[in-house]
């Protein structure tokens, strides 16, 4: 581990147990007694109502086929990749609000992170880290992954995010024709489905990736019915 580079952010797991990751080359380092941390009294991050935030929600595919080291090796494979597209888009991985889904993370971006850098820099950086692990894991730890991109008003409280949006992004994620788009395909490792505000972004002509890139998938997830875009990477 001498020499590796190392990001420190702490994951929220589950629902009552916090701590810090140190994502380097794939292997867990144990965080000094040194490490700073927040102090006692300093207590959740203040309340906030009605923020308007990109949000990312990540799945993996088929991951529940895994066995407990594939589980322990993918978990931290995403963070590790979601991590690089953080770094790509110049966010401490410090202020980086992410919470684990268990097959995936979910991220509530800092305010200041534009929709278009998200489509066109953070996700194209989570490819490129998600295909350099691949290449170097072998099919038995291969990590295909989907992620939904949706933008809208949620609320904080008591360090916890909510609101329609995450809900949204994650019916979008599960979106059978999505899955399977990804499944067919052997040369893609991350789908990237869109909500219909983030779409009209593009079709505006903003993004790198234009309307043209992306085809239509009609979502039916548990109580949600609505239209999603997906593109391969």
């Amino acid at each position: 581990m001498q020499g590796l580079p190392q990001r420190d952010v702490r994951v929220k797991i589950g629902r009552d147990a916090h701590g810090p990751v140190v994502a380097g080359d794939g292997n867990v380092t144990h965080v000094s007694a040194s490490t700073p941390m927040p102090a006692p009294d300093q207590g959740p991050p203040a309340d906030l109502l009605a923020a308007h935030r990109v949000v990312v929600t990540t799945d993996v595919q088929r991951s529940s086929s895994r066995n407990n080291a594939g589980q322990r090796h993918m978990r931290r494979a995403v963070e590790g990749c979601v991590l690089a597209g953080a770094a790509a888009l110049g966010v401490a991985a410090d202020v980086l609000e992410v919470s684990d889904r268990g097959d995936g993370l979910q991220v509530v971006m800092p305010e200041a992170v534009r929709l278009v850098d998200v489509l066109d820099t953070f996700v194209e950086a989570v490819a490129k880290a998600l295909r350099e692990h691949n290449l170097v894991s072998g099919d038995a730890y291969r990590v295909d992954l989907r992620a939904a991109v949706h933008v809208g008003h949620v609320d904080r409280v008591g360090g916890e995010w909510s609101g329609t949006p995450l809900v949204h992004a994650a019916r979008l994620v599960d979106a059978p024709g999505v899955k399977d788009a990804l499944g067919e395909d052997g040369d893609a490792c991350l789908a990237l489905v869109v909500s219909a505000p983030v779409k009209q972004v593009v079709d505006e002509g903003y993004c790198r990736v234009g309307p043209a890139g992306y085809r239509h998938v009609g979502v039916v997830v548990k109580e949600t019915s609505c239209d999603g875009w997906w593109r391969l990477l």
